[in-house]
């Protein structure tokens, strides 16, 4: 073996990089080993089997007549393009955004007791009533400006 290495290169004999995460003890991750990747992949799959369906039920109903705007087209294929595209975008971030909102919480970190505790915040006492005091004045006999 050659002792001469270039940077960049990485032998398992080096104890500081195996140790870390930066180089998986088996090998390059695969899709089903990061659990936000395949929750991602996945609910992307349905919002994209749902745009699929949405858009065949637009085309077969013939809503807003868009299936014979599109047939009588000179390339009906662009119009066909957009109206898939445009729901596969649509339906596939609401698929993942469910997803991602619908994660439980994770409290481990917050010690004992629980999550965040909030503080009620509480009205400051009401201020005594104003009650109008009657003042006298006297003209003063010289102005000052």
């Amino acid at each position: 073996m050659n002792d001469v290495r270039r940077d960049g290169e990485f032998e398992p004999s080096d104890r500081l990089l195996a140790d870390t995460d930066l180089v998986p003890a088996g090998g390059p991750r695969r899709l089903g080993d990061d659990p936000l990747l395949r929750l991602f992949a996945v609910n992307w799959l349905i919002g994209a089997a749902v745009a699929v369906v949405l858009v065949t039920v637009v085309l077969v109903t013939d809503t807003a007549h868009l299936r014979s705007l599109i047939m009588r087209s000179s390339e009906p294929w662009i119009g066909l393009i957009l109206l898939v595209f445009g729901f596969l975008v649509t339906m596939c971030s609401v698929a993942i955004a469910t997803a991602v909102m619908l994660l439980p919480k994770d409290d481990d970190d917050d010690g004992p007791g629980g999550g965040m505790k909030l503080e009620v915040l509480k009205m400051p006492a009401p201020a005594p009533r104003l009650e109008p005091v009657p003042v006298r004045v006297t003209p003063s006999r010289s102005r000052r400006r």
